[in-house]
């Protein structure tokens, strides 16, 4: 994660220092982010039907030679397809990796581990952005895409030391045969009341949320703060998805569906303040908070979503919601220049904010969901 953050901040830089244009920067994360939304669904789902830990660490390889070719590219439409490549090489990572956990630690654990890999990508999204903003301003922007590459083989060759369950070796073949095809972790989101709603607020998030993301540098510039401010402020986020993350530590089932409900809501706030802030320090402040919900709420989607899923499955099933997630993302960004230009980088925020309280509302009613499911379980 440090790597890949880094990396996106060396991508947004590059891209604007040869072409100066929002649109430019809303072109590549269109790109590459709408490329591992369509690649996820068709390479996550391996996840089910190949050795997770194998597939992870091609995955890690295959990303670290992608990054490798972007430090000899020089053009902004050649850095966009190269970084493209490199995310669909790393779309079968998320899928493989959740869909593992539950059968390395065990239910009971669940909150705990899905924290403490948390914790490990929100520290990466802490590091990365300040080690590509302050490399890309003092060095060469070029210079993090090598460094990424050494960064994602150190992570195959750490994945490579892991032992232990990968996938359930006692699941029956009767569960196999009911969860067949690329379609079926679509059909089991579909079908699953709490998970389809549960995406469904995430999709309208991201969908109002991408042009945040190119908002980011220009509202650097704004208070004067460039390049390695923007890597500042992006690294407020990851800061403060650590300390979410070490609340998601302790989180028991029965809190989960608070925590996601306030959490959506908290984000939104923490957009709002950033779009109103008088100084830089403000906005700091708010990205940290709006980082700190994200950082809880994401340890218990994990927790709900690997609960709700059977083993054989599971890779298609956070597939097909990572897929539709990433998909609404990437058609936020777009018209995010546009967005840009007509409503001012405080303004996108502003609509970010919007978009997650109208996403604390869906959750509402998927918790709701969630309960009533609970309670019918509880007294079967």
């Amino acid at each position: 994660m440090t790597g890949s953050e880094a990396t996106w901040i060396a991508l947004m830089v590059a891209i604007y220092a040869s072409t100066h244009s929002t649109v430019w920067m809303s072109a590549a994360l269109f790109v590459t982010i709408a490329g591992q939304g369509v690649a996820t669904p068709l390479l996550g789902g391996l996840g089910d039907r190949m050795d997770r830990r194998k597939l992870m660490i091609g995955s890690e390889l295959s990303a670290a030679v992608v990054c490798a070719a972007m430090t000899f590219t020089h053009t902004p439409l050649a850095l966009v397809v190269l970084a493209l490549l490199a995310s669909v090489a790393q779309s079968p990572f998320i899928a493989a990796s959740t869909a593992a956990v539950p059968n390395l630690i065990g239910s009971e654990g669940l909150s705990w581990a899905n924290s403490q890999l948390a914790i490990g990508r929100n520290a990466g999204a802490l590091l990365g952005p300040l080690v590509g903003g302050v490399m890309s301003g003092l060095i060469d922007p070029y210079v993090v895409f090598g460094a990424n590459a050494v960064c994602f083989t150190a992570s195959a060759a750490l994945i490579w030391t892991v032992h232990g369950t990968f996938a359930d070796p006692e699941r029956s073949r009767l569960d196999e045969e009911q969860h067949e095809g690329l379609r079926a972790g679509f059909v089991f989101i579909w079908g699953d009341t709490v998970l389809r709603l549960m995406t469904l607020a995430w999709v309208v998030l991201l969908f109002l949320l991408g042009p945040v993301l190119v908002a980011e540098l220009p509202l650097a510039h704004s208070f004067g703060a460039g390049s390695a401010g923007y890597g500042v402020l992006v690294a407020c986020w990851g800061g403060g998805a650590i300390v979410g993350s070490f609340f998601g530590r302790r989180l028991a089932a029965f809190h989960e569906r608070a925590t996601m409900v306030i959490g959506a809501a908290l984000i939104g706030a923490g957009f709002a303040t950033v779009a109103l802030a008088p100084m830089f320090g403000f906005a700091l402040a708010g990205m940290a908070g709006a980082g700190a919900a994200e950082g809880a709420v994401s340890v218990a989607e994990q927790g709900i979503l690997q609960r709700r899923t059977p083993d054989a499955v599971r890779s298609r099933a956070t597939a097909a919601s990572e897929a539709a997630v990433m998909c609404a993302f990437a058609l936020s960004f777009p018209s995010a220049g546009f967005l840009i230009d007509l409503l001012g980088v405080r303004g996108v925020y502003m609509m970010g904010a919007v978009g997650c309280g109208l996403s604390a509302l869906i959750l509402v009613y998927s918790m709701r969901a969630l309960g009533a499911s609970r309670e019918v379980a509880a007294a079967v």
